[in-house]
């Protein structure tokens, strides 16, 4: 497993994925620029989609965001549904980025794409990025993280035009067959805890029947937000894996992310010694800015780790089919640790392995 929140080389000086000539026409042609004066570069590969800052004259302008390279389809991969959930968001107390244009035209590109205004600030992916945070801000911003959080989970989905977007049945029971489905088609390899941890799930998922219901963003961790100097949230991204389902499953993905071992997640977190706060303190100021008592969270810390294993053997499988674009990251070593990251979620369900 890795993180890929890194940048891969270009080639020739346009990276994989965009075809400089025909998007450039298109930006042109719909936003006024001459195609001679820009350029693109990758701004983080993520877990699957591919985003890239699109710079005019050297600066950034625009965001564009494209499935992964070689994609054949899947709600997972679907840019045009999460630029039109970014787009749904734009009047709420939500931060989001400016959604332009939702492109489905193979003139353009060969997949759809999300093309959106540029959002200045930085995404906490290093110590370097929570150093330009003064320290004595830092609890500060791991609320207003969470404030962020809360205000998705209060939007009313049916007033922004998303209540489509509600499925039958649990939310947590669909997602545990997804995602099982999704490691089962995909992976090359045989990983028995997957499946282990899986059936602890099923078998110990909580009676939610009364628990709140709304829009979960599905991957919501200081990575996949947009941060100001001053610790405020400009927007938060990345809403590929959102869904209407339990609200509370974000904050059990939130607690996963922030208090697991990174040797296990492979994703830097800001950690108490920092200045973030304790996980007692984060689910406190939750239930005070939602409104509600959280149920579950160590259950649903656990259900995010498992699922993160699932997603990462699908990073692997595409890095070692070269579907990530120009990684440069070796599929073995980012095939390392998928199992001990799903057992690391049975810990959290069950107290012990």
């Amino acid at each position: 497993m890795v993180d890929t929140e890194q940048q891969p080389a270009a080639r020739s000086g346009v990276p994989a994925g965009i075809d400089a000539e025909r998007v450039g026409a298109w930006i042109a042609e719909h936003h006024g620029a001459d195609p001679g004066r820009l350029s693109y570069e990758v701004m983080s590969v993520g877990r699957s989609n591919l985003t890239y800052t699109v710079r005019c004259d050297g600066e950034p302008r625009w965001v564009l965001r494209r499935p992964p390279l070689g994609h054949t389809g899947g709600s997972a991969h679907n840019v045009a549904r999460e630029g039109r959930i970014m787009a749904a968001l734009k009047d709420t107390d939500v931060p989001v980025v400016n959604v332009l244009d939702i492109v489905d035209d193979a003139n353009v590109l060969d997949v759809p794409f999300v093309f959106m205004d540029h959002c200045p600030g930085f995404p906490l992916n290093t110590p370097a990025d929570l150093a330009r945070i003064p320290a004595g801000q830092r609890r500060q911003t791991a609320f207003n993280l969470v404030d962020s959080l809360a205000a998705i989970h209060r939007v009313d989905i049916d007033a922004v035009g998303l209540g489509d977007l509600r499925r039958p049945g649990g939310f947590v029971e669909r997602q545990l067959r997804r995602w099982l489905g999704q490691y089962e088609a995909i992976t090359t390899r045989d990983l028995p805890a997957i499946r282990e941890v899986h059936a602890e799930l099923v078998a110990r998922m909580p009676d939610d029947s009364q628990a709140a219901v709304g829009l979960v963003h599905g991957d919501f961790k200081p990575n996949n937000a947009i941060f100001t100097p001053a610790g405020e949230i400009a927007a938060v991204v990345d809403w590929e894996l959102s869904a209407i389902g339990e609200v509370v499953t974000d904050l059990g993905y939130l607690v996963a992310m922030l208090y697991s071992d990174p040797n296990l997640t492979h994703i830097w977190v800001p950690s108490v010694a920092e200045g973030f706060p304790e996980k007692s303190a984060l689910i406190a100021r939750y239930e005070e800015t939602a409104g509600r008592e959280a149920a579950h969270v160590d259950y649903y810390a656990g259900f995010a780790l498992w699922k993160l294993a699932c997603i990462s053997e699908g990073v692997y499988t595409r890095i070692l089919k070269g579907q990530m674009g120009d990684t440069g990251f070796d599929p073995e070593q980012a095939g390392q640790g998928v199992e001990e990251l799903a057992l690391a979620g049975l810990d959290l369900i069950t107290g012990s392995r």
